[in-house]
This record gives structure tokens, C-alpha cells and sequence, in this order.
């Protein structure tokens, strides 16, 4: 488990927690802000879950990345040049 993934439901926790504290005192701002904060929470986790997807990939087929990542550089290589 990439570390990303771990900072995105602890992020995802704490906002909505926060959220249910603000719903609980009647702060509106407090609710929005934990709404953030849980949605932050949710990015960060889905980025670290990519980052695993793309390393387990790597390590299962090192010949296809090396493939895609050269057709990648010749893609943005030709976008570059116009």
C-alpha cells in the first residue's frame, strides 16, 4: 500500500468527521470545509491507488511500459515540434 493511499483515508476520515461536528453544532462553514477535506481525501487516495496500479504494471510487463513509454515520448515529441 503506496503511502498516498494511506494519507488519503486518514484525510477522508478526519473531513468527514469534521463534517458530522460541523452538522452537529449547526456550523455550515465547518460542514463545507469537511466536505473538502473529504474529497481531498478521496483524490489523494484514487492517486495512490494509480500509483499501484502503474507500479504493479511495471513489474508485471517491464517490455510493454518501456514500449508505451517510448511511444509517449514520440507522441509529445511531434506535439512539441508544431
Amino acid at each position: 500500500m503506496k503511502s498516498e493511499q494511506i494519507e488519503g483515508v486518514a484525510e477522508k476520515i478526519a473531513g468527514k468527521a469534521q463534517g458530522v461536528v460541523g452538522k452537529l453544532v449547526g456550523d455550515h462553514s465547518l460542514q463545507a470545509e469537511g466536505a473538502g477535506r473529504e474529497a481531498a481525501g478521496q483524490l489523494t487516495k484514487t492517486y495512490g491507488d494509480a500509483l499501484n496500479n502503474v507500479s504493479a504494471f511495471v513489474k508485471e510487463k517491464p517490455g510493454a511500459s518501456l514500449a508505451i513509454g517510448a511511444a509517449v515520448f514520440v507522441l509529445i515529441s511531434r506535439f512539441l515540434r508544431r
